[in-house]
């Protein structure tokens, strides 16, 4: 595909880490390697396909859950049984997510204190009702995983075309933009016909992603795992 998005604001590797320990309530302390790994690749893979910009970083961080992964397998050499039970290959990983999760959380606290804030007026400032809240935000990893769950329904589709015609992201992005004038919030899964190609699925997508570096669109959710609702950038 030639079109291509960079999104100025991109989650590291730890934040993808962080979600799929969050998403399969998993024990930060007592991560299940082999899985985390799989999954880790999986998103990588759709990242790929979209053309999203993969930092060095991530593939760094592919090559230690590699490396974590091997190290568990492999039976200790003779002479290591003593140290087997003391060293667990997982722990510089999980001292590193632990200590991130910890600024993650710290920041997250000062934003909302900066927040806070701006709802406070002092004397002679002009009185304004502040906003609600309103449902939660979205990373781009949430959105990864339910754009995953699209495409698992186009798989086996063929494309339906006579000839082959460019991908028409900019015409997309302004087919949404009309829809959200029609339709206040947008269900996600509603972006996709039921009986949408691969490739159909994909440039949607894209413009979604489009939409959102540019800061035309919102996603949020009313609580975890519920639906993915998309609001004009001025609504939300």
């Amino acid at each position: 595909m030639a079109y291509q998005v960079k999104l100025e604001q991109f989650e590291g590797p730890l934040d993808l880490l962080l979600h799929l320990i969050r998403v399969h309530e998993i024990e930060i302390t007592d991560i299940p390697i082999a899985t985390i790994t799989e999954e880790y690749f999986r998103v990588l893979t759709a990242m790929q396909e979209l053309d999203l910009e993969v930092a060095g970083e991530f593939l760094v961080m592919a090559a230690t859950l590699i490396y974590i992964k091997s190290k568990m397998l492999l039976p200790p050499a003779p002479g290591e049984e003593a140290l087997a039970e003391e060293e667990d290959p997982r722990r510089p990983l999980v001292d590193m997510l632990l200590e991130y999760q910890r600024f993650k959380t710290a920041a997250g606290d000062l934003a909302g204190l900066e927040e806070r804030r701006r709802e406070v007026f002092g004397r002679g400032a002009a009185v304004q009702v502040p906003p609600g809240r309103g449902p939660l935000e979205l990373s781009l990893f949430d959105l990864l995983a339910a754009f995953q769950e699209v495409l698992k329904r186009a798989e086996g589709r063929p494309d339906v075309e006579v000839t082959p015609r460019p991908f028409r992201v900019r015409e997309r992005m302004v087919e949404l933009l009309d829809r959200l004038a029609q339709e206040r919030p947008l269900r996600f899964f509603a972006l996709f016909a039921p009986d949408a190609d691969r490739r159909t699925v994909i440039v949607t997508f894209v413009a979604l992603l489009e939409l959102l570096r540019q800061g035309a669109l919102k996603v949020r959710q009313a609580a975890p795992f519920e639906e993915i609702l998309i609001y004009p950038a001025e609504d939300a």
